[in-house]
């Protein structure tokens, strides 16, 4: 697609290590909300290294509509042991109280390794919680085990929970081996049910999976609910025999989650594609482009069944040649990556507010990206 889209881009940095010539302390996986009033907060993880064992939530905040930032220091909640590393993805219930959804990578029996087993595809063992703030992210709950219905035996943290509008919180993950290669369950894209604000999960809804397959793998998945009370889910697609990404898929269900439509491709090449509802029938998708370099914007329409991707247009990096390069061990690709994990809200003064992650003269920081939509619906 040739086509721009009509919108006024400012960009920024959230958080950048302001001694990085002294410590390594690097950024990724942002997670951002909008408060109202233009206060904004963004989580991300910071540490050493991408995979490192002290890797913890951090929160930085805005009261300007994303344009400068304050350091607020690590999330508050209770400090997990040594050899345990975390990471987070928030949302907003109806209620006005910001979800954390929490995922602690357990290393204590295994030291010195990184979150996957490089023959295996394994993962270390890892947990969900969930932590409430009712203050705006001042103050948080204690965390609260999250039980899932089906084993993974591990699990993916890709998206914040999604309040549907009948109420249900759904938790998107995809099934993961455990360090030996274990996989009882095969690979596929689920989401656990919470009838009662997270208090327990005890339903799952089968979302993608490929029949008679265990090697085609849906990554990066996420939810959201369309205008007509559709739920569209969309996710990175990877060939595990045959080392190569699919296009991302996408799938739709017109009964709350019990059924969906066989996923299709969505012709886009690329991970982390996150999409945002901004009008009846109009998505905007952010992704990490693995056919062309860089942090893409799609302008995608949803006609009936149908996915119709119009406009497109670079936001970050599109010059970075290399950024995009992909080997045969997926182990080894992750640990290579050099940007992604978009995170995209609508502010209330109508902008599109884009948070991911960048490596920018050697450090990692955490970018934003505000977009005027000249067009918007």
């Amino acid at each position: 697609m040739s086509a721009e889209l009509s919108i006024e881009m400012e960009t920024g940095v959230v958080f950048r290590n302001p001694m990085a010539h002294v410590t390594s302390r690097h950024a990724y996986f942002p997670s951002a909300i909008p408060l109202g009033n233009g206060e904004v907060l963004v989580s991300y993880n910071v540490g050493e290294a991408f995979e490192a064992e002290n890797l913890r939530v951090h929160l930085s905040r805005s009261l300007d509509g994303g344009r400068t930032w304050v350091d607020e220091g690590r999330l508050g909640v209770p400090e997990v042991p040594p050899g345990v590393s975390e990471g987070t993805k928030m949302a907003v219930d109806s209620d006005g109280k910001i979800v954390g959804l929490l995922q602690r990578h357990d290393r204590r029996e295994l030291a010195g390794e990184g979150l996957t087993h490089t023959g295996t595809l394994g993962f270390v063992p890892t947990r969900f919680e969930t932590t409430l703030s009712a203050d705006g992210g001042r103050t948080w709950s204690e965390p609260c085990r999250v039980e899932p219905p089906i084993e993974g035996p591990e699990w993916e943290l890709c998206a914040p929970i999604t309040e549907l509008s009948d109420g249900r919180w759904l938790l998107i993950s995809s099934t993961w081996p455990d360090w030996s290669g274990r996989l009882p369950n095969g690979h596929q894209l689920v989401a656990f049910v919470s009838s009662d604000r997270g208090s327990s999960w005890p339903e799952w809804l089968p979302v993608m999976s490929e029949a008679g397959s265990e090697a085609v793998i849906f990554w990066e998945s996420k939810i959201v609910e369309l205008s007509d009370g559709r739920l569209l889910a969309v996710a990175w697609c990877h060939d595990l025999p045959a080392a190569e990404d699919r296009p991302n898929q996408y799938a739709l269900s017109s009964d709350g989650g019990a059924t969906w439509t066989p996923h299709r491709s969505t012709g886009l090449i690329g991970q982390t594609q996150t999409p945002l509802v901004i009008g009846e029938g109009r998505v905007l998708v952010v992704y990490r482009r693995t056919d062309e370099p860089g942090l893409w914007l799609q302008d995608v329409r949803i006609d009936g069944d149908k996915w119709i991707n119009a406009a497109t247009r670079p936001l970050w990096g599109h010059s970075q040649e290399g950024s995009t390069r992909m080997g045969d061990s997926m182990a080894e690709n992750f640990r290579a990556l050099r940007f992604g994990a978009p995170s995209v809200v609508r502010l209330d003064d109508g902008a599109v507010f884009v948070v991911f992650w960048c490596y920018e003269d050697n450090v990692s920081v955490i970018r934003w990206i505000r977009l005027e939509l000249n067009d918007r619906d």
